[in-house]
């Protein structure tokens, strides 16, 4: 279940007692000033000053309650206004650059796709140039920043940069500096999965947990843990990345130097091998159209065989980690999520089954297709929505500006 944010009592701490209260209402969906001061534990003059200052500058607008009063007015409500700021996520794949434009409720207003050579550097950076050009023409309302969501692993390791599921020539990310630099806006970037469990925690169907597992299903296959609304990182980024834990012995070779390993079962990729079509191919409606022919036997074929993969791996994540629930996004098409679900039932005995509702123990993404560029969309605007006392610690200047305090700030990586 989800924890309901409590205020601080320090003046200083102003800036998180905003967010405590954005936060709350983005919860709720409508929430009376006595239901904040009810939940949150802030005086209510401290609400009444709180809502004054998020409705001034736009970020919440009022509305009056249904009801049945027998004397007076019922009261008013507060709702997130969804022109209260957009946000442009791009989300980045092998060959593959999409970006949107996304309000501040979660809806994908404008969406734009390119394919390009993404370890050509100039030729990537001249899209996604011309992608935030064309975005920001609609923004008529503020807007905080850009989001970018890339495959992992990041940084150098063993496994990066290898193999067709990786951004060949990626392990400098000086190309995101650039792009800041040429649009001159904040800007946030992530790793894929990060960043789709980050809108699924915001916008999706975690909104009412606290403590997840987020499959991310594309052209490669990614996770990343939530607890307590916070992405679990590792040490240098790179944690839960389940893709490349080998599931087979003596398997297919992996792009990482291992053999067996999930993603080379279970992934976008994976199916195009099986198809015997290239991965741009992946995206045309002559796909979409076999992934919902239930007579195409190759398809059921992998489907059948990556399911008991996914299964395999569902009961390993449960056991190892204990989420309240798995969740299954990404760029993969929603038809091939569901068959893939469908074919890892019936879910292996691990120590969630008989514990957890049978309902949450695996669920897909309402944005399924839409999850990496919704999740990348959504990195700026969870810097201003997120409660998290240390992000706000890090700005100390003096308490005037209200919605630069509550998170518009100069850009850099979303740390978790």
């Amino acid at each position: 279940m989800r924890n309901i944010g409590r205020g601080a009592t320090q003046q200083s701490s102003a800036p998180y007692n905003r967010r405590v209260v954005l936060d709350f209402i983005r919860q709720q969906g409508a929430a009376s000033r006595k239901d904040i001061t009810d939940m949150v534990s802030l005086s209510p003059q401290t609400v009444v000053n709180i809502t004054n200052d998020l409705e001034s500058i736009g970020l919440i607008v009022s509305r009056r309650q249904k009801g049945d009063k027998l004397r007076g007015q019922p009261p008013m409500a507060f709702e997130l206004n969804p022109e209260g700021g957009h946000a442009i996520g791009i989300s980045l794949e092998p060959g593959r650059v999409s970006a949107a434009r996304v309000n501040l409720v979660g809806d994908v207003l404008e969406r734009t796709e390119t394919a390009v050579n993404t370890s050509h550097r100039q030729q990537l950076l001249a899209t996604m140039l011309t992608q935030v050009t064309q975005l920001r023409k609609g923004a008529r309302e503020r807007l905080w920043g850009i989001g970018v969501a890339l495959p992992g692993p990041l940084g150098a390791t063993d496994i990066s940069f290898l193999g067709p599921t990786a951004m060949e020539g990626w392990a400098d990310l000086s190309l995101l500096d650039e792009l800041r630099e040429a649009v001159r806006l904040p800007l946030f970037y992530s790793v894929d999965s990060v960043a789709g469990a980050l809108g699924e925690t915001l916008f999706g169907v975690a909104k009412s947990l606290d403590n997840f597992f987020y499959l991310h299903l594309g052209l490669g296959l990614g996770g990343a843990l939530v607890v307590n609304r916070t992405a679990y990182r590792g040490s240098n980024g790179n944690a839960t990345e389940l893709g490349h834990v080998p599931v087979v012995p003596g398997g297919l070779p992996c792009y990482c130097g291992n053999s067996g390993c999930l993603e080379r079962y279970v992934s976008m990729h994976a199916l195009a091998e099986a198809l015997g079509i290239e991965d741009p191919q992946l995206h045309s409606p002559e796909l979409l159209a076999r992934l919902e022919d239930s007579s195409d036997e190759i398809v059921n074929a992998w489907c059948r065989q990556a399911g008991e993969r996914l299964r395999d791996a569902i009961c390993m994540i449960e056991n190892m980690l204990d989420p309240g629930a798995i969740i299954i996004g990404g760029a993969a098409p929603k038809a091939l999520v569901e068959r893939l679900m469908a074919a890892a039932l019936p879910l292996r005995r691990s120590v969630r089954g008989g514990v957890s509702d049978p309902q949450l123990r695996l669920l897909l993404s309402k944005h399924q297709g839409d999850s990496s560029i919704l999740g990348a969309a959504v990195l700026p605007i969870y810097e201003m929505l997120s409660p998290r006392l240390e992000t706000v610690q890090q700005d100390r200047r003096p308490d005037t500006d209200v919605a630069e305090l509550l998170g518009h700030r100069s850009g850099g990586r979303w740390g978790g």
